[in-house]
């Protein structure tokens, strides 16, 4: 049986001396695995369509195991992202944390947008100079809304461990909690992070808002760096 999915390409691996291992983040049933025999070869045309970082409608031939690719037509190859190093390195990155905690064949309509929306607004910024700091906000924008959709958004509201309101001033992050702190409690806690009120604010508008208005915030670099000192506690944590 042959199905058509709608699939962004995330990753490849060699098997053989002609054939490699697809991984893409599919609308259809999330991320999936797919062998495509004879792509190493130097005329394969369906090689170019399936590089990491393409989107692209894929047509697999199941019957057991992993599929066999059997087809593919590219809709967006992002060249604007393949040609600029910096937007390379930032969606690589994001593929890397995507990989880690996405797992396989589990649909989710919301993740794949998410994740379609983050390649489409970096590959106009790509194309544009001078934009790296709205592609960094961008970039931690859509770790901070890929956590929340999958179930690990940060509590901004209230203390986590007293559930009185968070009000500006001293408050401070816990990863293990899943949230902010107020300071009292904050006095007994191992591993705490001091958090600015910019960068709460900050995290409520990414879980409140649309992707597409991130690059446009306006946040200094202070409150960037608290904010990347959030995330990668987060992700350290949901790791473990």
């Amino acid at each position: 049986m042959e199905i058509k999915y709608h699939a962004i390409i995330l990753n490849k691996f060699d098997v053989s001396e002609t054939d490699r291992i697809y991984v893409g983040y599919t609308l259809e049933a999330g991320k999936i695995s797919a062998l495509a025999k004879g792509v190493r070869k130097s005329k394969a045309k369906l090689a170019g369509i399936l590089e990491p970082i393409t989107y692209a409608e894929v047509f697999i031939a199941r019957n057991r195991g992993k599929g066999k690719i059997v087809g593919a037509i590219c809709a967006n190859n992002f060249s604007n992202i393949k040609n600029d190093l910096a937007s390379l390195e930032r969606v690589f990155y994001i593929f890397q944390i995507f990989n880690r905690l996405v797992t396989q064949e589990e649909r989710d309509e919301k993740v794949f947008n998410l994740l379609l929306a983050y390649l489409e607004i970096s590959e106009k910024l790509a194309s544009l100079k001078d934009e790296d700091f709205k592609s960094n906000v961008l970039t931690l924008g859509f770790v901070f809304k890929l956590l929340q959709l999958l179930g690990y958004g940060i509590q901004t509201g209230k203390c986590v461990n007293c559930s009185t309101k968070i009000v500006a001033g001293e408050n401070y992050f816990s990863a293990k909690r899943g949230g902010i702190l107020c300071a009292n409690c904050a006095r007994a806690e191992t591993g705490k992070i001091k958090i600015s009120d910019s960068s709460i604010k900050l995290i409520r508008i990414f879980f409140q808002n649309k992707l597409e208005n991130f690059s446009k915030i306006k946040i200094s670099q202070e409150t960037l760096n608290n904010l990347k000192v959030i995330a990668n506690e987060t992700l350290r944590w949901v790791d473990n």
